[in-house]
C-alpha cells in the first residue's frame, strides 16, 4: 500500500472542487462522469484507513463549496455569530463529507477499486448508491441530481429513482478511470468494464427518448387547470407579523391580475398570521385572507396553532403546538383543507433538544419552535378533478413526501416555499435543480411558488416550462395537466434499488470471507 502524497491530496481536492460545480452552472452536470475519477485515482493502493483521509478531505471540499451559502443563512435566519456560522459550516461539511469517507474505506478495504473487472465496478458502483441512500444528509442531493439538465437521461427514474442514475454514473467513472490507468501503462484494456458501461449508457438514452413520447401523449390528453402563482418578493426581514398587513394585501392584489387562473398560488408563510387549527375561515382580523374572486381556489402558505391544553383560560406563547401550514381555500376564505409541514428545518423552524435544555433557545433566538405534522393531507377540488400533494419548503427534494402523496391519487404536485434566506447565492437554483427528479419520478407536474424566486413549472418529463427570475415582484401563469395514470414503478416499489446494491455487495463481501475461511 502506497502512502499519501501530495499529488493524491490534490486529487481528491479536485473530486471536491468538481462535485458542486454540477449544481451551480448550468449543463455542467456532464463532469459528473468523470469528477469522480481523481477521488478513486487517489485511493485505489491506499490502505482503508487513508482512503478514509482523502474521500473525508473530498466531501470536506465538496460540501464547503456547495452549501458556502448557509454561512449568510445561518447568521441571518438562525441569529448566529458569523464566526459561529462559519464554524457550523465547517463541522457540517466535514459531517455530510463522511459520506465520501465511508465510501472510500469500504471500497478500499473490501479490494473494490484494486481489482479491475466488471463485478468491481458493479461492486464500487454499489457501495457509493447504497451510501448515498443512507447517509443522513441535512440537505440530501446526490450525484445523479446534476443531470436535470439532460432530459432523456432522467427519465429512469420513474423506474428505480434518482439512485439508479447515480449507479450508472458511478459505473462510467470506474469504466473510464481504468481506460486512462490502460493508456498509462497500470491496467490492461478494461474491454469488460467499457462494455457494461456503454450498455447501461445506451439503454439510459434509449429507454429515455421512448418514455419521453409516452409522457408527451399523457400530458396532451390529460385534463388541464389553470394556475397562477404570486411571488411577491418580499426580503426575509419584511415578513413579520408587525407587516401582516402590507404582506397580506400584495399578495392580494397581485392575485387579481391573475384572471384567467382556476388556482392561485402563494408561497410558504404568505400569511404572517396565526390560525387555530379548529379555524373555519382564513381571516386576518376582521379582513379576508384572500381576495374575493368568484370561482377561484387559493393554496396559501400560512402558521396555524393549537392550545396543548384545549381548557386552558389564558394561552402563553410556550403554550402553543404551532405549525407550518399549507392551506387550500376558496374565494370566500373557507378552509377546504390544510397541511402542517412533516418535515422541518434544523436551526431555522426548530432547535434540537430545547425541550429538555431551554437555555439553548439562547444560541439561535431567531430559530423557531415549530411542530412537525403527522399526516399526508391530499387537496382536493372536485369539481376541477385536483387532487394536490402540497408539500412545503425542501420537502420538494426528499423523494418519499411526492411518492407517499402520489400513493394516496395526487395527480398535481404544489411546492409552496420561501428562498428568501438564501440571499442572492446559488441556492434557490439548486433548489429548483434538486426538486426536478419529482416530477420524473411520479409523472405528475411540480408548481413551485416561491416568495423571491425561483418560481417555476416543471413537467412531468422534468422540462422547466416556465420559471421566474429571483428578487423579482411578478406573476407566473400557466396551463397544467392533471396527470390521472397509474403509479409508476418506482412509486410502487420506492427506493428499493439502493437497498438491493447494499444486499449485493455486503452479500459478497460476506460469502468471499467465508469461502476464504473454509479454504484448506
Amino acid at each position: 500500500m502506497s502512502k499519501i502524497s501530495s499529488n493524491d491530496l490534490v486529487l481528491a481536492a479536485l473530486t471536491g472542487v468538481l462535485y458542486p460545480l454540477t449544481f451551480m452552472i448550468p449543463y455542467t452536470g456532464l463532469l459528473a462522469w468523470v469528477l469522480l475519477i481523481p477521488l478513486f485515482w487517489a485511493i485505489e493502493n491506499k490502505s482503508a484507513s487513508d482512503a478514509f483521509k482523502l474521500g473525508l478531505l473530498a466531501g470536506l471540499v465538496s460540501n464547503l463549496a456547495g452549501t458556502y451559502w448557509l454561512i449568510g443563512t445561518l447568521s441571518r435566519f438562525g441569529g448566529f455569530p458569523i464566526v459561529v456560522s462559519v464554524l457550523f459550516i465547517i463541522v457540517l461539511s466535514a459531517f455530510s463529507g463522511l459520506s465520501y469517507a465511508i465510501f472510500s474505506y469500504i471500497v478500499t478495504k473490501l479490494g473494490f477499486l484494486r481489482k479491475p473487472g466488471v463485478v468491481s465496478a458493479l461492486l464500487a458502483a454499489a457501495v457509493w448508491t447504497s451510501v448515498e441512500y443512507l447517509f443522513p444528509f441535512l440537505f440530501p442531493y446526490g450525484i445523479a441530481n446534476s443531470q436535470a439538465d439532460y432530459i432523456p437521461v432522467i427519465q429512469i427514474f420513474d423506474l428505480f429513482g434518482v439512485y439508479a442514475l447515480s449507479f450508472i454514473i458511478v459505473v462510467v467513472n470506474v469504466a473510464l478511470m481504468r481506460v486512462l490507468k490502460k493508456a498509462t501503462g497500470e491496467s490492461p484494456l478494461p474491454a469488460g468494464e467499457i462494455a457494461l458501461a456503454l450498455a447501461l449508457v445506451v439503454s439510459t438514452l434509449v429507454y429515455g427518448y421512448i418514455r419521453i413520447d409516452a409522457v408527451d401523449r399523457e400530458i396532451a390528453e390529460a385534463p388541464k387547470l389553470r394556475i397562477g402563482m404570486v411571488q411577491a418578493n418580499f426580503d426575509f426581514l419584511e415578513k413579520s407579523e408587525s407587516q401582516e398587513e402590507v404582506v397580506t394585501e400584495r399578495h392580494k392584489e397581485m392575485s387579481l391580475a391573475l384572471k384567467s387562473a382556476d388556482l392561485v398560488i402563494w408561497p410558504e408563510t404568505a400569511i404572517q398570521a396565526w390560525f387555530p387549527t379548529a379555524s373555519d375561515y382564513l381571516l386576518v382580523g376582521d379582513k379576508m385572507g384572500v381576495p374575493r374572486m368568484d370561482g377561484k381556489f387559493f393554496i396559501v402558505g400560512g402558521m396555524s396553532f393549537t392550545p396543548k391544553d384545549p381548557d386552558a383560560e389564558v394561552l402563553k406563547d410556550e403554550d402553543l403546538v404551532k405549525y407550518n401550514t399549507a392551506f387550500l381555500s376558496d374565494s370566500n376564505g373557507v378552509i377546504i383543507g390544510r397541511y402542517h409541514k412533516i418535515k422541518l428545518l434544523l436551526f431555522g423552524e426548530y432547535l434540537p433538544f430545547t425541550n429538555l435544555i431551554p437555555a439553548l433557545k439562547n444560541i439561535s433566538p431567531a430559530s423557531g419552535d415549530f411542530t412537525p405534522g403527522d399526516e399526508f393531507n391530499l387537496f382536493e377540488i372536485e369539481d376541477k378533478g385536483a387532487r394536490i400533494a402540497p408539500i412545503i419548503c425542501y420537502e420538494d427534494i426528499i423523494p418519499s413526501f411526492s411518492r407517499r402523496f402520489v400513493e394516496k391519487g395526487a395527480n398535481l404536485i404544489v411546492n409552496i416555499t420561501n428562498d428568501a434566506w438564501f440571499g442572492r447565492t446559488v441556492a434557490p437554483y439548486q433548489h429548483l435543480i434538486v426538486s426536478i427528479p419529482r416530477t420524473v419520478e411520479t409523472r405528475r407536474y411540480l408548481l413551485r411558488s416561491t416568495n423571491t424566486g425561483i418560481s417555476a413549472v416543471i413537467d412531468p418529463v422534468g422540462r422547466v416550462v416556465a420559471k421566474t427570475p429571483i428578487f423579482v415582484k411578478t406573476n407566473l401563469e400557466s396551463e397544467v395537466g392533471l396527470m390521472n395514470g397509474g403509479p409508476t414503478l418506482y412509486t410502487k416499489v420506492g427506493d428499493i434499488f439502493p437497498a438491493a446494491c447494499l444486499v449485493f455487495w455486503a452479500g459478497f463481501a460476506a460469502v468471499t470471507r467465508l469461502r476464504r475461511k473454509n479454504i484448506p
